[in-house]
């Protein structure tokens, strides 16, 4: 599937971000260098 966007050209690395996980704890993507990441955003999800 391709993904258009105005941000990050496909292909390009991901710009690091830390994000709350569902268990709570903070993950930053730089963190899991090396390691195959799967991101899913939920929207209105609390």
């Amino acid at each position: 599937m391709t993904v258009d966007s105005d941000t990050v050209a496909v292909g390009s690395e991901a710009p690091d971000f830390t994000l709350e996980a569902i268990d709570g704890n903070k993950v930053t993507l730089s963190s899991l260098r090396g390691k195959p990441v799967v991101l899913v955003f939920l929207r209105g999800f609390h």
